[in-house]
Parts: structure tokens; C-alpha cells; sequence
């Protein structure tokens, strides 16, 4: 037998390894180790969803808090007592070093060169990048790819950002933004639906940059209406944005989200109600800012969802300073709101600023915050009781009979009725809320 016919052989057999994929942290994320695992399927590798029937285990990581880079680091040492590891998302980028000394038998798998992986397998040699162009990182897109949810795909429209938050890891482990052209966008879009997918999420850093760096210069809304006009049933979700970039393309993006086809929800993260803070932040918004702009919003958009991001316990927060984070929730009034307590993180401005806020003075106000956001919730909620409209069934319910959708707003709806199925469109009725998602019953003949 030749030595070319070994390695075949060789090849055949490692693809007979059962590999188990774990992922985590953000949609994008998501859409990598959806591609990631869409090439595997590809090149015939036995797929297991199963940790302990493994061979081989690839583990995709965040380490946007640090608590998440505990549970991380955690789960990669349990795993490598028995079993041959990949590393890849964003642990191995700027924690390189701890994987060395800690887990010195592990293979590392940069984002940015994920499509590489079958080479990896192979134990070809890999690039170590933090940045590649669009054109490279987006090769795993190009054909079908694997799915969590058969309804729903998240297209990763671009990398990076142009902030420079003192506090965000994620600008250091992505660099600036870079991204995809339309075109290769709508294909990717063009064969989800074909393949069954009627929820479209557009993901990135920050989706409020997308094509900032492109020549001639393209601005969100522009791919909105593009992504719009694709043949098919199906609703778009923008991804989060910073709220100071709608500036640049307030009327087109409001023309676009009252497209039918468009959930009427935005994700704009504001961090803090103070405006010492989110200067300290290195953000570009003032308190007054973000209220205007909201109101401005809703104003303009009927049944508008808003989403935002709090950090609680930035360095130098004062009482002063959180009171005005309180305010700012009260005057807004987000459906929606991610609480997070802060911790530094490796390599960013803010984990070298003095006035460190005390743990315990972290996790009161964190509470103090989630217990107002509940409320405003719930309120929120049930101003939706006797809604009447379209929703879209895009998860199976824990319970018998049980099925979670997401209407025009975006909202979750739970419904029990024996006679559904994924992806389909039915008129409902709100009759109640739960904590965080409204109760629905189908109207008769839909």
C-alpha cells in the first residue's frame, strides 16, 4: 500500500470519530459553530450529541465576563482528563498562554479560520490570526450549513466594530470592522429560505457599522431592504446596535423596520444612565441622547420593542450615578433588559481604572435593577393583552402540545395547541403574560 493510500485510509478512519460540538456566547458565535459544524457534515465526520460518546470535542468560547471565562476554563479542564480537544472562539485569541501551560495537548482553532478545521483533524497546521478579510472567515457560509433551529438562521453580516469601550474585551479578540459583501450576503439568505428557514437574525458586533468599511460605503438599512425583497415568508431580526450610530441613517432604518417583513425590535445598548460613566466608558452617548432617541423611535414605529444593556458597578460608580441608571430604565421603559455586574477583563482601559466597586455593592445594585426591570417588564407585557396579529412558531414548548413563538414585535408567545408545527404562520389572540412572554390562542381557521 502506498503512502498516499495510508493517509486515505487514515482519513477515513478519523472521520468515523464521533465529534461532539459545544458552543457558546453570543449569535455569533452561534453562526460559527453552525458553519464549523456544517463543514464536518460535509467532509463526513460522525457527528454525536453526546459529550461522553466523543472522541474528539470542540469547544467554542466566550469570554465576554468573567464569570463566563470561569465556567469556561472549568469545563475545558473536566474534558481534558478524557478526550482530544479543539479550542476555538474567543478564550484561545487573548488567552493563549493559559491554554499552553493548562491544557498543553489541545488543539487551537482561531475563529477567524474555523473553515480550516478538517485540516486541523488532520493535524495540518493551521493559522494563529486575529483577523482575516471577510472573504476568508465567511468561506464556511458559502454552503448549506448545520442548524440548532431548521427555522431559524443567524448570518454573520460582519466582524469587529469601530468602538473602543473601555471595558469591551471583544474589540481587542475581533479588531476592527470588516464586512461582508451584499452579495454573498443574499446567497446565504437566498438559500436559507429555500431551505426552510423563516426567521433571518443579522448578527455582528455591531450591526449599526455593517459596511461602514466598504467602498462606496453601504449603511444597514440598505441590506435590510435588500434581504427584504429575497422571495419567501420570513422575518428579519436586526442584531444589536450602538445607539450613537443611527445618526447616521435614522429615516431609513425606521422606513425599513415598518416593512412587514421586519420584526419592529432594536437591541441599542446604553451600558449606564450616567453621563460620567459612559464617558468613563468611552461611549459616545449622553443620557439625553439615548431618551430623545428613543422617543424619537417610538414616535415613528408602532408596537417598537427596545432591548438595551446595563453595566452595574463600573469603577467610580456612585450612588448619584446608579440613580441615574434607575431613571434612565424608568423613562425609557424596555421590554428588555441584559443586567450585568462589572468584572475587568483582560487587556481593556477599564481594569486599570482605581474606585473599584465592592462585590457585595455590585451584586445589591444588580439586584435593585433586576427587580425594577421585572416590574417594567411586566407592565410592558401586559399592555399587549387582546393584541391580535401574526405570529411565527419557531421552538417546541417544554409541555405536551406546547409551542413558543415570536410576533411582528418579537415578542414570545406561548401557545398550546395540538395542531401546529415549526415554521408555521398563524393570527393569535393574547389573552395573558408570563414573566417575560405573552400567552396566546390561536385564532379559529388559521
Amino acid at each position: 500500500m502506498s503512502n498516499l493510500d495510508r493517509t486515505a485510509m487514515k482519513s477515513i478512519e478519523e472521520s468515523k470519530n464521533p465529534i461532539h460540538v459545544l458552543n457558546y456566547g453570543c449569535s455569533a458565535n452561534r453562526a460559527i459553530a453552525e458553519g464549523l459544524t456544517g463543514i464536518l457534515q460535509r467532509h463526513g465526520y460522525t457527528l454525536t450529541n453526546f459529550a461522553e460518546d466523543a472522541k474528539v470535542i470542540i469547544v467554542n468560547t466566550c469570554v465576554v465576563k468573567q464569570n463566563t471565562e470561569h465556567r469556561m476554563k472549568s469545563k475545558l479542564l473536566s474534558l481534558s482528563q478524557a478526550k482530544e480537544i479543539i479550542i476555538t472562539g474567543c478564550l484561545p485569541v487573548v488567552m493563549r498562554d493559559w491554554v499552553s501551560e493548562n491544557l498543553p495537548h489541545a488543539k487551537i482553532l482561531f475563529p477567524e479560520v474555523a473553515n480550516q478545521i478538517t485540516e486541523l483533524l488532520k493535524n495540518q497546521s493551521v493559522l494563529e490570526t486575529k483577523t482575516t478579510p471577510p472573504h476568508d472567515w465567511s468561506q464556511m457560509y458559502k454552503e448549506d450549513r448545520f442548524r440548532y433551529n431548521p427555522i431559524i438562521t443567524t448570518i454573520e453580516i460582519s466582524r469587529g466594530c469601530l468602538g473602543n469601550c473601555t471595558f469591551c474585551i471583544v474589540r481587542n479578540i475581533k479588531g476592527s470592522v470588516r464586512s461582508r459583501s451584499q452579495e454573498s450576503i443574499l446567497a446565504e439568505v437566498g438559500s436559507a429560505i429555500e431551505r426552510g428557514s423563516r426567521e433571518i437574525w443579522l448578527t455582528s458586533q455591531d450591526t449599526g457599522v455593517y459596511g461602514w468599511d466598504l467602498s462606496p460605503k453601504l449603511y444597514i438599512p440598505t441590506l435590510i431592504d435588500s434581504i427584504a425583497r429575497s422571495k419567501g415568508e420570513f422575518f428579519i431580526r436586526l442584531g444589536m446596535m450602538t445607539p450613537i450610530t443611527l445618526k447616521r441613517f435614522f429615516k431609513p432604518l425606521v422606513r425599513q423596520i415598518r416593512n412587514p417583513k421586519v420584526f419592529s425590535f432594536l437591541h441599542l445598548p446604553i451600558q449606564s444612565g450616567s453621563n460620567s460613566i459612559l464617558q468613563k466608558m468611552r461611549r459616545k452617548e449622553t443620557q439625553q441622547y439615548f431618551i430623545d432617541l428613543v422617543s424619537q423611535l417610538r414616535q415613528e414605529i408602532d408596537e417598537l420593542v427596545l432591548a438595551t444593556d446595563i453595566i452595574v458597578g463600573f469603577p467610580g460608580e456612585s450612588k448619584e450615578d446608579f440613580k441615574a441608571t434607575k431613571d434612565l430604565i424608568r423613562e425609557i421603559n424596555p421590554v428588555i433588559v441584559n443586567i450585568s455586574k462589572y468584572t475587568d477583563r483582560p487587556q481593556t482601559l477599564a481594569s486599570k481604572l482605581p474606585d473599584k466597586i465592592p462585590t457585595k455593592v455590585k451584586a445589591n445594585r444588580s439586584r435593585e435593577l433586576t427587580r425594577l426591570t421585572r416590574e417594567i417588564t411586566q407592565r410592558e407585557l401586559k399592555k399587549w393583552i387582546g393584541w391580535k396579529g401574526i405570529m411565527l412558531i419557531d421552538e417546541i414548548g417544554k409541555l405536551a402540545n406546547q409551542y413558543i413563538g415570536r410576533n411582528t414585535s418579537y415578542l414570545p408567545i406561548v401557545i398550546e395547541d395540538g395542531d401546529l408545527s415549526l415554521g408555521q404562520f398563524l393570527t393569535v389572540f393574547v389573552t395573558d403574560t408570563g414573566p417575560t412572554y405573552l400567552i396566546g390562542e390561536r385564532e379559529k381557521g388559521t
